[in-house]
């Protein structure tokens, strides 16, 4: 039996994205935490510098999608993605939407918002001394800001966003009411990127209330937990 441990933010929706590959899977896992300063500790871990990062019998694997490819790999049976190539570009597709574009508006109604950012220093402090938290709060709020003017959305007005993300949301709705998973006929790494994104999303965004008055998403994410 393989020794799988991920390297993980158990906030970050790409952990979170792996560890719903793993269950998939059906692959047992051990979890090591860099909460607080320890996230110093995780730019060691790779030349990336990020979490995930997955160790899998000294075989060490970095980035969701990269991980994604391994396990599909190595433990092909469930797949991630479809076998059926139209299937399996919607899955890409899916996939590349969800770990850049949703998560570009998650991240800005978790990170840019003062009581959902208060909720995430929470998290992300988790078991570390309380003085940890008060230094990760400038240096999240400054690291944010630019990431979201880099990607547009800080340069954009707060009701044009939030009217934004909630097209998103209406728009997974329609998909959501008339099939039961986003790519195929199966649970694929479609409906695991994009679900991790939203777990997020629901877990601390002012905009909670409104997904999930969303019935077909809300039953989707019931299916696959």
């Amino acid at each position: 039996m393989s020794q799988i441990v991920l390297h993980q933010w158990e906030m970050s929706p790409f952990c979170n994205k792996v560890r719903r590959m793993l269950r998939h899977k059906g692959l047992a896992y051990q979890t090591i935490e860099y909460n607080g300063l320890l996230a110093r500790k995780a730019a060691g871990l790779s030349p990336q510098g990020t979490l995930p990062v997955l160790d899998i019998d000294g075989q060490r694997i970095v980035d969701s999608g990269a991980i994604g490819r391994f396990l599909d790999t190595h433990y092909p049976d469930p797949p991630l993605w479809p076998a059926d190539p139209l299937p399996r570009a919607q899955a890409r597709f899916w996939e590349d939407w969800a770990d850049k574009s949703f998560y570009a508006y998650e991240i800005y109604f978790r990170m840019l918002v003062p009581g959902p950012l208060e909720q995430a220093l929470d998290l992300i402090s988790q078991g570390r001394p309380r003085w940890e938290r008060a230094v990760l709060k400038p240096v999240f709020r400054r690291r944010y800001r630019q990431k979201m003017h880099w990607l547009g959305l800080g340069r954009m007005a707060p009701e044009d966003i939030t009217r934004q993300m909630l097209e998103h949301l209406d728009n997974l709705e329609i998909i959501l009411a008339s099939r039961s998973w986003l790519a195929g006929e199966d649970l694929s790494i479609a409906d695991m990127a994009v679900a991790a994104q939203l777990d997020e999303l629901l877990r601390t965004s002012e905009l909670a209330p409104q997904a999930r008055q969303r019935e077909a998403t809300m039953a989707w994410l019931a299916r696959m937990d």
